[in-house]
């Protein structure tokens, strides 16, 4: 079982954070232990020992020369052991590459000073080794510093994320953002949640207002604003805290670097909530990358000196894109086009410059995961393929890097629907994770749940049942009960079993989908209402009309609370109730269907969603023999789905054939000939692909 060897420094005044940090580590090894990684931190029995007895320190040192990271911690004194100590780990760092040695100062109160050795230690940290310190004001922030230094030294645990405000680590809360400095001092952060906090006070005092005058249009539309507002400031703020988080997961990437002062100053700019200094700190960086990468090419002679620039920009041009990200005074399509376009140029000077192959990996995986994110799918395969070909040139087929590229490049073929290469480096990835940590472990349950995934577009249901189940029973194992990847398993499966028509076992797990997610989030969210909706479908093709009707009313509620009447997904809702009565009330399946028509209309305009309810709206009428009235819906239906997708699509062929049958009704058989025989001219052409 590897073992991860931490050695923590710092002077008596900070005893209390050491403690707390001790009790993190012990945390964090139970996490690591199940992935077959041990944490563990060098406890000393006697710690003034450190100070008093020589030979003990000889000891202390052979400790910090063995370990895998050095941390050391300081607030307003330096001993002269604790940087006895930093000078051994840097020491046999420029050796073998460990300890990454990491300093944390925390931040003075009013009233406190630094020591005069404290200064001298920090001058010469930057001016002689170019290394940054990380400022703490609390025990949140040096935690997430940590954790993220951890996972740099291994990457058999990468679930870092955040979710509902929180820093997680499969489940542990590592931090609030609030508590933060990079995030609670940030100005949009601040509004944002303010915001957030006044708008549900807002929306109820609204809805109050509906319930008593219900006909009211203009209480309506006032209360759906705020509702849309709400939800767009929701997913906006999340949006934020993610991009400050992987700005902040950048910076703690560069702190073993050597940084450029401009770095450091916007660095340290971030890091007190101003990520809008910090993008104006970077302004140069690409200017300054291009004549540093000119001088490189044009030289001479080559120095190191020269390459090293080239390098520093590098590093300065990927921190730029992230505080870039991270700006939201800059519109986001700004901003993707901005961070695109700094990725292009690093990408190009690591090309000329002999950036460190490693680096040049991590500069690709993260420019993959970038594109796919905003959806350049054609570009995430481009860049992708070059951090395949590299990592097989470096570290060979079989090493976890390489699968880490087969995964990216898996994940860039599925988006394009080209589903057979996808699952051939799905295959390349899972070979090498199962040989490094075995078929259980949360790394091969991902890979396993997305190849399920696949195969289930794929209608290759054999296979996707093989998988979807393995990543579930793993997830099982490792997880928890309550944790969001087991609920999105427990759908996953839901979603197989209803295509493959065994709607009974369909719904058994998008309950246990639902129970979960009941317990995240509690029942006011609209992932829930998703879940109601998924049940009450299987209900409905089970014929069991009562509890069908009861989990669409429910799921409706909860749209119309959380989202507001005009949001397409309440439309959905409508749509399914519609469904319930398509066969039985069909004056009451009609209004469900134009209230999802009206609604698909005004969110979403031409759309597939709103051929749907147009065709729907057809089905009725032709059951009601209003042949005429079925006839213009089915058309209309059908000019969307062509205008879309094209008059040769799978998806017209329905179309096709019920217009077909109209026209047979009425009577006009050479046009019900003509529209059937365009459906069967597509459906032979989809049997021959």
């Amino acid at each position: 079982m590897k073992v991860i060897k931490i050695f923590l420094a710092s002077s008596e005044e900070l005893e209390n954070d050491r403690n707390a940090f001790g009790n993190l580590v012990r945390r964090l090894d139970y996490i690591y232990e199940k992935r077959g990684v041990r944490v563990k931190l060098f406890e000393w029995e006697d710690y003034d020992a450190a100070y008093n007895d020589r030979r003990k320190q000889d000891e202390y040192n052979e400790n910090v020369r063995v370990s895998d990271l050095f941390l050391a911690m300081f607030h307003t004194k330096a001993g002269k052991f604790t940087i006895e100590e930093f000078d051994v780990a840097a020491e046999e760092f420029r050796k073998r590459g460990l300890p990454k040695a990491y300093v944390y100062c925390k931040d003075l109160k009013d009233g406190e000073t630094e020591s005069k050795e404290l200064k001298e230690f920090k001058q010469r940290l930057f001016e002689e080794m170019g290394h940054y310190w990380s400022r703490y004001v609390n025990r949140e922030t040096m935690q997430l510093h940590f954790v993220m230094q951890l996972q740099l030294v291994d990457s058999s645990n990468d679930a870092l994320k955040v979710e509902d405000g929180k820093v997680v680590l499969d489940g542990m809360t590592i931090a609030r953002m609030e508590n933060l400095p990079f995030a609670g001092l940030n100005e949009d952060f601040q509004k944002m949640s303010a915001r957030l906090t006044e708008l549900p006070i807002k929306i109820e005092k609204a809805r109050a207002k509906v319930d008593k005058y219900p006909d009211d249009e203009d209480f309506k539309t006032g209360l759906q604003a705020l509702l849309d507002e709400y939800n767009a400031l929701k997913d906006e703020f999340a949006e934020l805290q993610k991009n400050l988080f992987a700005t902040a997961k950048r910076i703690s990437q560069l702190q073993c670097e050597r940084i450029t002062d401009r770095m450091r100053r916007a660095m340290e700019a971030f890091n007190t909530g101003k990520v809008r200094d910090a993008n104006i700190i970077l302004d140069e960086a690409e200017r300054d990358g291009d004549i540093a990468l000119q001088e490189y090419k044009q030289s001479k002679e080559l120095t190191e000196q020269k390459r090293q620039n080239v390098v520093t920009s590098i590093d300065e041009l990927l921190l730029k894109a992230s505080t870039t990200m991270a700006d939201n005074h800059i519109p986001i399509t700004e901003r993707v086009d901005k961070a695109e376009r700094l990725y292009a140029q690093a990408d190009t000077m690591a090309k000329e410059c002999c950036y460190q192959e490693d680096k040049y990996r991590k500069l690709l995986l993260n420019y993959t995961q970038f594109l796919l994110k905003y959806a350049k799918y054609q570009k995430a395969l481009d860049v992708s393929v070059l951090c395949v070909e590299l990592c097989e040139r470096i570290y060979g087929t079989k090493h976890l890097n390489t699968a880490e590229s087969y995964n990216n490049i898996a994940l860039s073929y599925a988006d394009l629907g080209d589903f057979s290469k996808s699952l051939l480096y799905y295959r390349k990835a899972i070979n090498i994770f199962e040989k490094e940590y075995g078929e259980e472990h949360p790394y091969t349950a991902s890979v396993y749940n997305n190849m399920g995934s696949v195969y289930r577009r794929m209608n290759d249901h054999e296979n996707a049942f093989i998988y979807l189940f393995k990543a579930l029973n793993i997830r099982k194992k490792f997880l928890g009960f309550d944790h969001i990847d087991l609920a999105s398993s427990y759908t996953n499966i839901g979603i197989y079993y209803h295509n493959c028509r065994d709607f009974n076992k369909a719904q058994k797990f998008f309950q246990d989908a639902l129970i979960i997610l009941e317990n995240l989030f509690g029942k006011e969210h609209s992932a829930v209402a998703t879940l109601y909706s998924n049940i009450g479908l299987c209900y409905l093709r089970l014929d069991d009309f009562d509890k069908s009707e009861l989990y669409h009313k429910q799921s409706l509620e909860i749209r119309i609370n959380v989202l507001g009447y005009y949001h397409p997904d309440t439309a959905t809702s409508y749509l399914n109730m519609g469904m319930i009565y398509d066969n039985s009330d069909f004056n009451r399946a009609l209004e469900y269907y134009f209230k999802a028509l009206e609604i698909f209309k005004k969110t979403l305009g031409i759309h597939i969603n709103t051929a749907k309810s147009l065709n729907n709206i057809g089905l009725v009428y032709y059951r009601l023999e209003d042949y005429d009235n079925a006839l213009e819906y089915y058309l209309e239906s059908l000019k969307i789905k062509e205008g879309i997708l094209g008059s040769s699509h799978p998806s017209t062929i329905i179309s096709y054939r019920n217009i077909s049958n109209v026209y047979a009704k009425i009577g006009d058989y050479n046009n019900s000939a003509l529209y059937d025989r365009q459906a069967n001219l597509i459906y032979t052409q989809k049997i021959d692909v």
